[in-house]
């Protein structure tokens, strides 16, 4: 199995400045550790999804391979500010150094011996970027005292030699880290990492590859049971804080898109009010505006600084798929930075309420306000994908569940964005926590054709916090070569109870 990693960044959500929240997203699984004042997401370098972006100030971003490798080959899609500092990625031995190459502020790429923003330069391309230009480098590096290594920029070579490429006594690698110091800039997407085993994706792609990241958009085969969904996100995308007023009716819009039930409504604190009285609403949508309430629950007190605040409704309201509703809540009181911030848009809509009259019958004239965390928790669906489909994931907040061995749930998947000149590699990765004592196992399935696989992964264990897993499929099983379109569009994937 010669693909390693794969990476295209998408899986995060939607573009995020919490650099806290980033951070967490990233070491759930994918990476190993990371570093930084300044981790957010931003718009996709290529045609889809996101990419990852390390700011100002130093930032690492590290994966411990799963092997030690003597030759590693891999690409990026990247752009680099350059400020008036270096950017780079460097490949461990366990904690060491041993070799990388920097994103150089003259615009060129130079191959370093031990760190790759300070080690010795082993050689200096004279091809050079311009700053926050956005290209792809490809490598092929050996590990060793005279090894050979090779760059290529947008599928042009523009470095080759040989040189000490280890500052450890191993001739391997074993991790791989991006980095920046000072006011560099580095934006990473469409991440592969290979070895140099076998027979397929063992060399440099040089074509600018792309990853394109797909949720699920359909049941194919459902065994496993609904757990939770969710309707919004649960996570601030953003750093900032938003206060609440007195007596203020404060709504959302979501759309389903599923049909489902909607018993609680949930609300992230930013700072913490014991005194705070609050009430979940629900309201219908009249040209596009709030309308007339759907449902509403009790009154509950207080709130937990980052904290999702859970307000159930008095009774489950019935949401139909592809309708407008807005959801959210009336509180009694200010509170000075209050709410966490969802992003820098303003798309709540508040109003004056006054909280002891109950919930308005009909939503008064309500203005456009910046955004906050609010969400919807919904109890029954019908539809297990819509659970697992949410980007970034929930946790807890949004699962599906079986411990019956054997059990299998399969999707569908939206129809590749283009059709490719060639489908190097599928991933099929899920986010899993086993809640139950125990060893557990499972296995990540895709099915092509008649043929249901658990690709190079075989069985997984998964811990007991959510993370990520990953089964590779280098070709089609059902054919045993290289992937066409038609036949990734048709496939279904998913997971298996193993033990």
């Amino acid at each position: 199995m010669a693909l390693i990693f794969c990476d295209g960044f998408d899986k995060y959500g939607g573009t995020n400045v919490s650099t806290n929240n980033v951070a967490a997203l990233l070491a759930a699984g994918e990476w190993t550790s990371v570093t930084g004042t300044a981790l957010s997401v931003v718009a996709g370098l290529s045609a889809t999804g996101y990419a990852l972006q390390i700011g100002t100030g130093a930032g690492t971003v590290s994966k411990t391979l799963p092997a030690s490798y003597g030759r590693l080959i891999g690409g990026m899609r990247f752009a680099h500010t350059f400020g008036s500092n270096v950017a780079g990625v460097q490949f461990l031995d366990g904690a060491s150094n041993q070799a990388g190459f920097s994103l150089n502020i003259t615009g060129t790429v130079s191959m370093r011996n031990g760190n790759a923003i300070s080690g010795t330069v082993l050689g200096t391309s004279t091809a050079t970027i311009s700053s926050g230009s956005t290209h792809y480098l490809e490598w092929d590096i050996s590990f060793g005292n005279s090894a050979s290594y090779q760059l290529w920029l947008d599928g042009v070579s523009i470095l080759s030699g040989a040189g000490d490429t280890t500052t450890t006594a191993n001739n391997t690698a074993s991790g791989i880290q991006l980095l920046t110091t000072g006011s560099a800039v580095l934006a990473v997407d469409d991440l592969y990492l290979f070895d140099a085993s076998g027979t397929t994706n063992n060399a440099p792609l040089l074509t600018s590859p792309r990853i394109e990241t797909q949720l699920p958009s359909s049941d194919a085969a459902v065994q496993f049971a609904f757990g939770a969904a969710m309707l919004g996100a649960s996570q601030a995308r953003s750093g900032a804080s938003i206060s609440t007023s007195a007596n203020q009716l404060r709504l959302r819009s979501v759309v389903p898109a599923v049909n489902c039930t909607l018993t609680a409504i949930s609300f992230l604190a930013a700072t913490a009010s014991a005194g705070i009285n609050l009430r979940p609403v629900v309201y219908s949508s009249v040209s596009g505006v709030p309308g007339a309430l759907l449902g509403s629950g009790s009154t509950t007190t207080g709130t937990t600084a980052s904290t999702l605040k859970t307000m159930p409704l008095t009774s489950g309201v019935a949401l139909s798929a592809g309708t407008q509703y807005f959801i959210g809540y009336m509180c009694d009181i200010a509170v000075t930075s209050g709410l966490a911030a969802y992003t820098t848009v303003s798309d709540d809509f508040t109003a004056v309420a006054t909280f002891a009259s109950g919930a308005p019958g009909t939503a008064p004239a309500m203005a456009n306000t910046p955004s906050t965390v609010i969400a919807g928790n919904v109890t029954a669906s019908g539809a297990n994908w819509f659970s697992v489909a949410q980007n970034p994931v929930q946790g807890g907040l949004s699962y599906v569940a079986d411990a019956t061995v054997g059990h299998e749930d399969l999707y569908g998947y939206p129809l590749l964005s283009a059709t490719p000149l060639a489908i190097y590699a599928v991933a099929v990765k899920a986010s899993v926590a086993k809640s139950d004592a125990g060893a557990k196992t499972l296995s990540l399935r895709l099915k092509s054709g008649g043929t249901d696989s658990a690709g190079s992964a075989g069985t997984l264990a998964p811990g007991t916090s959510y993370g990520w897993l990953t089964s590779l499929y280098p070709t089609d099983p059902a054919t045993g070569t290289a992937w066409t379109a038609a036949a990734l569009n048709a496939a279904q994937a998913g997971v298996r109870v193993e033990s």
